[in-house]
């Protein structure tokens, strides 16, 4: 089962992850100390960082999961109508989604094993959809889950139901995208913001490497130059945390 609120990344991905953040925190230590032992420092805080490059990850799939739910509700609407119980819906809502989400998408997984739980497993479709909304983490799948159960015991229009939360979901990720487009040129200038002093060091690394003895080679050049550092590894986190929406 999949928990959203984490993400454990696979072998490929850590490996990937390590020997690109490795190989950029010691070019920054080079370029910010000019020595080998604090790019090996530097270089070391992969493994705090990690916390925060699963964080963005488990994200990523939070979102990814909640545009899919989307074309999960409309397949279930439509079987609805036809008059398909619940379990008949899913098994058709999985066909229908393997034809636009890959098969280890985590709604394909989701479907194949809620199908199972329902037709081999046995378990009632309560347990199986609020295990769902528990795990994905969602407002919008627990809010589903909680009006699906409600309909089902007093013998509310689920196919109303299902079709106007696929109606709000479909608004509230519309209007996520139009968020996402205003902020994609503020998301710009933070990056490029943030890479303007590693360019002038860079530059004048390689044009005038005497100005940077003094902040080289003494406890105090190295000191402000660990305080820039850190203001600019903060404010990168900051703005990206400024930035970031999750609905």
């Amino acid at each position: 089962m999949i928990d959203y609120s984490v993400y454990t990344p696979e072998r490929q991905e850590r490996l990937r992850y390590y020997g690109l953040y490795m190989a950029g925190a010691a070019m920054l230590g080079i370029l910010f100390y000019n020595h080998f032992i604090a790019s090996a420092l530097l270089a070391l805080t992969a493994v705090p960082a990690e916390r925060y490059y699963r964080a963005l990850l488990a994200a990523r799939r939070r979102r990814e999961l909640s545009a899919a739910f989307k074309d999960m509700l409309l397949s279930l609407s439509s079987s609805f109508q036809t008059g398909r119980h619940m379990t008949e819906a899913l098994r058709e809502a999985k066909d229908n989604l393997l034809l636009i989400y890959p098969k280890n998408a985590a709604i394909n997984r989701e479907l194949e094993q809620m199908t199972r739980r329902l037709s081999a497993g046995g378990e009632s479709e309560r347990e199986v959809l609020f295990d769902f909304a528990r795990r994905s983490c969602n407002e919008d799948v627990q809010n589903f889950a909680d009006v699906y159960y409600t309909c089902l015991t007093t013998g509310g229009d689920i196919v109303k139901v299902v079709h106007r939360t696929a109606d709000a979901l479909v608004e509230k990720i519309a209007i996520r995208r139009e968020i996402e487009a205003l902020t994609a040129q503020k998301q710009y200038e933070s990056k490029l913001l943030t890479a303007m002093p590693l360019v002038i060091l860079l530059f004048l690394r390689f044009s005038a490497p005497d100005y940077l003895d003094a902040l080289y080679g003494t406890l105090a050049g190295r000191l402000l130059m660990t305080g820039a550092l850190a203001a600019l590894v903060a404010s990168f986190v900051w703005s990206n945390r400024i930035l970031s929406m999750e609905m």
